[in-house]
């Protein structure tokens, strides 16, 4: 005798299979605009400085020529007021600026980074301490702070790294402590604590890897704002010294020839701009390339998820319609 009875399928409550992209047919993101960019004045302006100063056609602390002298073929920006040819002096100066901005944005990210896990991850009294501190340094100009720590410490291209390291360490501050604030409370953190993981291990290997894209970004913004502070602060003769060559003390020295040679004037500005520019495209570039993913095909795209994931009770209004001629599912059993 065969009975023939009916299943009937039971919801379980589990979620059902995600479907995911093979790796080969993911969508590659294409290099930002901005950060292609910003790499290539930075590095157009290093190779260009480096080259000068390597081989330059002349002597850029000599005179060379008869001054106040328009572009030629000899010289192809002109001279300056003391004959000194303007194209390899403002080589080596973008060149410095360049060393000079990412020396103190690399000592302000060191030691502002500790300062940040420090007070986000102890907490208490020492958060307390440290971000009073700090608040109390953004408080005061920088231009002012960078001036007072010049002439405590001297002049000169190293002095004014640590002067402009110091003045925006505590924007670096501000920065860490938020995401470590947050990520002190997550499972792996806790988990290493229970584990006896020292606090410096925790710090290396856990909070600071998860913090690290507003550390990149905050970088590149600083350079480009120590850019412009070095060039006001060589401008007022407390940066970069004579005759070492510098676009804020070109433009301090020359503005008095503004009316007869004007070049003079706009070639040290423009290259401020382009090295501030330079930077600032950096940063929005990485920005750009680290912030999370919303290619096609993937949830929260703009074209909308190619493979989603509906939830308990949902129905599909896109499924096929099943065949009446087609029998339902039956089990045959032999009794």
């Amino acid at each position: 005798m065969t009975v023939q009875t009916e299943t009937t399928v039971v919801d379980t409550g589990r979620a059902p299979a995600v479907a995911t992209l093979p790796r080969a047919a993911r969508p590659r993101r294409k290099p930002s605009p901005a950060l292609v960019t910003g790499l290539v004045i930075l590095v157009g302006v290093v190779v260009w400085g480096t080259w000068m100063s390597i081989a330059p056609p002349f002597d850029p602390l000599a005179s060379v020529a008869g001054s106040l002298l328009d572009p030629s073929a000899a010289h192809l920006l002109g001279t300056d007021n003391v004959g000194r040819d303007t194209m390899v002096r403002l080589a080596i100066a973008g060149r410095s600026s360049l060393l000079i901005s990412g020396g103190a944005a690399l000592l302000a990210a060191v030691v502002g980074t500790v300062l940040g896990v420090v007070a986000g991850y102890t907490g208490g009294i020492t958060d307390t301490i440290i971000m009073r501190a700090v608040d109390a340094v953004l408080s005061i100009p920088a231009i002012l702070v960078a001036l007072v720590v010049g002439v405590v410490i001297g002049s000169g291209p190293l002095p004014l790294v640590i002067a402009l390291g110091f003045v925006f360490a505590p924007t670096f501050a501000r920065v860490m402590r938020a995401p470590v604030l947050a990520l002190r409370e997550r499972d792996f953190v806790l988990a290493a604590q229970i584990n006896g993981v020292r606090p410096v291990r925790i710090a290396v290997t856990h909070l600071l890897p998860n913090a690290l894209t507003p550390l990149v970004i905050q970088f590149a913004s600083v350079a480009s704002n120590v850019v412009l502070l070095e060039a006001a602060l060589s401008y007022l003769g407390q940066g970069v010294q004579a005759p070492q060559p510098s676009a804020g003390r070109m433009i301090s020295e020359l503005t008095r020839f503004m009316q007869t040679q004007p070049l003079l004037i706009v070639l040290p500005a423009v290259l401020i701009v382009l090295l501030s520019a330079g930077w600032n495209l950096l940063a929005d570039g990485v920005q750009a390339t680290l912030a999370p993913r919303r290619d096609a095909g993937l949830p929260g795209s703009r074209r909308g998820p190619r493979f989603a994931v509906r939830s308990r009770g949902e129905h599909r209004t896109d499924a096929p319609t099943p065949d009446p001629a087609t029998p339902s599912l039956q089990k045959e059993t032999d009794a």
